[in-house]
């Protein structure tokens, strides 16, 4: 009964032993194990005999003429299926094993099936790869893979080799024919994809406790020894990995105390990056190696990962505990590389790169790996509730990354056309909130009175005009300071002692700078029909003007002091109805024409860091001036519960209270700014200054200024006190933003 059951197994059913070979049919197929020819052919025979007690008794499973020895099991080159081994599924090796046994010692030999282009092939023989440490090249273990293994189970081989412990880092190289070292990223691919061959050296690299890796990117970096030596038995390159030079600056710091050496221009990136560095649930991501599972090699929209690991690399550094400052050439290299306008040493704005970055982390750590096509429906009288998780439900659809878990929330924008009455209600996600400073309609100008009286010193005067007006209204509020009537003057711009341009009356005084040299004088002649002033009587125009003291006014003496504005007037600001631009009207599909619609923006939900960015540039097409007003914001209990429109449960409302963890401060004008950073270090609770490489402590006190640029701010309910482990995040982190627990998901 046996033997006809196995003859059944093996030979019946179309799945028999014959007729298998390296081509298999598509579909999933479990491995194929190799038996030698010649046991095979004996129990066939003693199947098909039907007699138990026939001297053809095959005995044990015997492959050992398949192996070159038998101590290391390798299995002999050029082996000839169906001469020498036949292949079995596995199905039928589990019943022989079971019926026969397995020779002493001889462990099975069990091939992988591979998918190639319209076909699958059994492995018979797999990739064999030498694997080394970085710092041992003369010491390679050997070890076989097949080639659907993904380049993590090549890591892990590796690490088990070499007994790596667990907490340790570590990244592969593949050596190249050509000498050359590579970058294996992508732990994900197969052996396959990686086109790794038989025989090639596989390098793993140990990151060092201090947060560098032991070479940057030695294939880029001929010096290092491990390329160019030749290794004594593989041809392969040096010994140990010198250590860069430039990486540290001194030794023994506190873990997040770390300053960034100012490359030229840079300290936009360094206070950009000391911020994100400081937002607890991002740094533990990144130190705890979770990224590493999360790379997005594949999307377009992505930089490869490289950003990614660029800013995992610069924060292992400076949590590491061994720096007080680093330099990080690598990582502004990088950011130079995906984003040409960081290129060069040109200073820029901190709160563009802190958006690029955001950006290229969520792209290349994206979780969702082809991005289906959404489209995007109007509100159409539906409930906010139901367009609100439509809309999220679809943002996560494309986007799914701890940038998404941690930053995102989501606006209400309504639109109503001016002319129809259409209202048209979307629901947008917002990584960030840009919000303007209330901004005074009026500005102080300086300026020198010239009389016609020769004898009269030039008056130095300050007037408040309005900042949308004219020419004319320069001249009407000097009139109250000098008695001389407005009619009668003619205003003047000097440069380099001579006169550059004379207004007319109507002229706007936007086309006017602060850093304009303004003359006005007193009387008024006409010169082939323009109205000129009576400076004119004395230095023509063109002409230079005569170097001589000039007097103050008293007006001089008063200061206008412009008042503080709280964050919550800047919010409301941000949520008041405003009508679109002529430059960005928007297309009404009632009326099907563009109009000048009204916009207003609400607040629906809030994510767990809520970065907050001053509007303080304004830029104009004839001026461009810096805010230095100063706005009023908590260090704890920022409440936006009165700006949350989203509705909620009375019996569990949502908390919305935030507290500050870091800002990004801008002191100086347009021209020749400087960037810093004030940061909350999430292990000791203490508060940081960060001046490029120079860190010191702070009192909270000194916190609030005229410089605060963007503010990053932790929801309470997410802020684990100081020397505790961090808070448990959600299994969806980042939930859903309709989710009672989490404000964004």
């Amino acid at each position: 009964m046996r033997l006809n059951s196995a003859l059944d197994v093996a030979l019946g059913r179309g799945a028999g032993i014959r007729g298998w070979g390296p081509e298999l049919q598509l579909g999933p197929s479990p491995p194929r194990y190799l038996l030698e020819n010649h046991w095979y052919q004996q129990w066939k025979e003693y199947v098909e005999s039907g007699d138990q007690n026939s001297s053809s008794f095959p005995g044990h499973i015997n492959n050992s003429e398949l192996f070159e020895d038998l101590e290391s099991f390798r299995l002999k080159e050029r082996l000839v299926e169906s001469e020498e081994y036949v292949l079995v599924p596995e199905d039928v090796w589990n019943k022989l094993v079971s019926w026969y046994g397995l020779e002493h010692d001889q462990p099975p030999i069990e091939r992988k099936v591979v998918e190639l282009p319209s076909t699958q092939k059994v492995e018979v023989y797999p990739v064999e790869l030498y694997l080394c440490q970085h710092n041992d090249l003369d010491s390679p273990v050997t070890a076989q893979f097949s080639r659907v293994n993904t380049i993590d189970s090549v890591l892990q081989e590796a690490r088990r080799q070499f007994e790596v412990p667990p907490e340790d880092e570590t990244r592969l190289w593949v050596k190249n024919s050509d000498g050359s070292c590579e970058r294996l990223r992508n732990i994900h691919m197969t052996v396959l994809d990686a086109c790794l061959s038989m025989g090639q050296v596989v390098i793993m690299e140990t990151r060092n406790k201090d947060g560098t890796w032991p070479s940057s990117r030695p294939h880029m970096v001929a010096s290092q020894a491990w390329l160019t030596r030749p290794c004594a038995a593989l041809c392969v390159a040096g010994s140990q990995l010198p250590r860069p030079r430039d990486r540290c600056i001194s030794e023994l710091g506190q873990p997040g105390v770390c300053g960034l050496t100012n490359l030229g221009n840079t300290c936009f990136m360094n206070s950009a990056f000391q911020c994100l560095s400081n937002v607890p649930p991002l740094t533990e991501y990144f130190l705890n190696n979770h990224y590493l599972g999360e790379l997005n090699f594949s999307n377009p929209l992505g930089m490869k990962g490289e950003i990614a690991e660029a800013y995992a690399d610069l924060v292992k550094q400076a949590w590491s505990g061994h720096h007080r400052a680093i330099v990080p050439r690598m990582f502004k290299t990088k950011v130079g590389h995906f984003a040409s306008q960081f290129l060069g040493y040109q200073q820029h704005d901190a709160q563009e790169l802190l958006s690029f970055l955001l950006d290229g982390l969520h792209e290349d750590l994206n979780r969702v790996k082809r991005k289906e096509y959404v489209e995007l429906r109007d509100a159409a009288g539906r409930p906010d509730e139901e367009v609100a998780e439509e809309a999220w439900r679809n943002h996560k659809r494309r986007n799914d990354s701890i940038i998404v878990d941690i930053f995102h929330g989501l606006f209400k924008s309504t639109l109503v056309c001016p002319a129809c009455g259409k209202v048209s209600v979307t629901f947008d996600p917002f990584c960030y909130l840009s919000v303007p400073l209330p901004v005074s309609q009026e500005r102080a100008m300086e300026l020198f009175f010239v009389y016609m009286d020769p004898s009269r010193k030039p008056q130095q005067h300050r007037v408040v005009v309005p900042k949308a007006g004219k020419v004319l209204d320069l001249c009407l509020a000097l009139a109250k300071h000098t008695g001389v009537p407005a009619e009668q003057m003619m205003v003047a711009d000097v440069f380099s002692h001579r006169f550059y341009k004379l207004y007319q009356v109507d002229e706007a005084l936007s086309c006017i700078l602060d850093r304009d040299d303004i003359f006005v004088g007193s009387g008024r002649v006409l010169t082939h029909g323009t109205p000129r002033c009576g400076l004119g009587l004395w230095a023509p125009p063109n002409s230079p003007i005569p170097r001589q003291g000039y007097v103050k006014h008293e007006c001089m003496g008063h200061v206008q002091r412009r008042q503080p504005v709280k964050l919550r007037e800047c919010v409301e600001l941000f949520t008041t109805v405003e009508t679109l631009e002529e430059e960005n009207p928007w297309y009404c599909p009632t009326c099907k024409r563009h109009q000048l619609a009204t916009k207003k923006l609400d607040l629906w939900a809030l994510p767990e860091v809520l970065i907050i960015h001053l509007k303080r540039f304004s830029y104009t097409r004839l001026a461009r001036e810096k805010l230095d007003t100063l706005v009023e914001f908590p260090i704890r209990d920022l409440d936006f519960s009165d700006f949350i429109i989203k509705p909620r449960a009375d019996v569990a409302p949502a908390p919305h209270k935030y507290d500050l963890i870091a800002v990004s401060n801008h002191y100086g004008s347009l021209r020749d700014g400087h960037y810093t950073t004030f940061a909350r270090n999430k292990d000791s609770g203490h508060w940081f200054y960060f001046d490029d490489s120079s860190v010191s402590p702070v009192a909270e006190a000194q916190i609030e200024s005229k410089a605060a640029y963007v503010l990053f701010y932790q929801r309470q309910d997410r802020i684990c006190p100081p020397g505790t482990t961090p808070c448990p995040r959600p299994p969806d982190a980042g939930g859903g933003c309709c989710s009672d627990s989490m404000e964004v998901d």
